[in-house]
């Protein structure tokens, strides 16, 4: 455990701000140091959140970097950059369902950009074709984790 706090610790955050996200999801702590620094990695250095901010929404570590982080951050992105929303929220891109976030971030502007699905479909391809497929090394050995 002293590890994976030293993985947070990296990022800038104080340990007053991993205890808190560890009383918001005791989860926080279940995720391996390299999940935590590849979805730290990511959401800091790709979207561009503040590590305190990630603190506020621990949850995020039992999601999945290449099945939800990195698809639903980098179409967001694409929506920030195309005007349709103006900012980022963590609790709405990462934390909500599928069918809530389609309805919420694709269904809405359907009648102004028709193909946000398609845009959306293809960043889930490519971040589950193996970019941001995180490799757990145990005792020196690398596995999948899925």
């Amino acid at each position: 455990m002293e590890s994976k706090l030293d993985v947070f610790k990296k990022w800038g955050l104080s340990e007053e701000e991993i205890w808190e996200a560890f009383r918001k999801y005791p989860g926080v702590l279940e995720a391996s140091k390299e999940k935590i620094a590849a979805i730290m990695d990511f959401l800091v250095n790709e979207m561009g959140f503040r590590t305190s901010t990630i603190t506020f929404h621990p949850t995020i570590f039992a999601r999945s970097l290449e099945k939800r982080i990195a698809p639903r951050g980098l179409f967001a992105l694409d929506l920030l950059s195309r005007g349709f929303i103006k900012d980022l929220s963590l609790g709405t891109i990462f934390s909500t369902s599928e069918k809530a976030f389609v309805q919420k971030l694709i269904n809405q502007y359907k009648d102004k950009a028709p193909e946000l699905l398609k845009l959306y479909e293809e960043k889930l391809e490519s971040a589950v074709r193996g970019k941001y497929k995180i490799e757990p090394v145990r005792d020196g050995h690398k596995f999948e984790s899925r």
